[in-house]
């Protein structure tokens, strides 16, 4: 069932509100005063629709995780590391300074944890279509793999990796690849 435009344009101006304080400000110093009168609607208003700032942000994530979820859909579990950087940053592209901000702030342990999580199911359906039949070293191998692989996309995002985003994509495939070894 579609929403009132109205619910719509409300959501969508608390959302750019969201935005363009995260330009200024962290997270944790934006009250919903602030939000409210950035987007020009009554406190009331975002109660009808929130019931804390957070939310916005946690529905702005499962969007993008939806967006994400489709676009690994459209392609076969290769466990192909770069091809998942590739596909995330695809979908975080439009709004990379956004994210690199969001990054920042604690917050982003939802976001980033959900991602991980997809990665995980996304290595262990690779390493069973490779013929690996050990469920167990399957799901050590998925969970190894995705917490390094997440917690090297967070270094990047936070700016600590100077790379592009296909540099970056490239070299953390092959370390995943060659592991050590390199």
């Amino acid at each position: 069932m579609a929403q009132d435009r109205r619910v719509v344009r409300t959501k969508a101006a608390l959302t750019r509100a969201l935005f363009e304080l995260l330009g200024e400000k962290p997270f944790s110093k934006i009250s919903v005063t602030e939000l409210a009168q950035r987007a020009d609607v009554d406190r009331k208003t975002f109660y009808l629709h929130y019931r804390c700032v957070e939310e916005i942000l946690e529905e702005f994530y499962e969007d993008t995780i939806g967006r994400l979820q489709k676009e690994l859909g459209r392609s076969p579990a290769s466990g192909d590391i770069s091809q998942f950087l590739r596909a995330v940053n695809g979908v975080l592209a439009e709004k990379m300074p956004l994210y690199r901000r969001l990054a920042q702030g604690s917050g982003y342990t939802y976001f980033m944890e959900r991602i991980r999580a997809i990665l995980k199911t996304t290595v262990e359906d690779a390493l069973r279509l490779r013929g690996c039949a050990d469920e167990i070293q399957i799901r050590i191998c998925a969970e190894v793999y995705a917490a390094g692989v997440m917690r090297a996309y967070l270094e990047w995002l936070k700016g600590d990796l100077p790379l592009d985003e296909e540099q970056f994509a490239q070299r953390v495939g092959l370390v995943v690849d060659r592991g050590l070894g390199l």
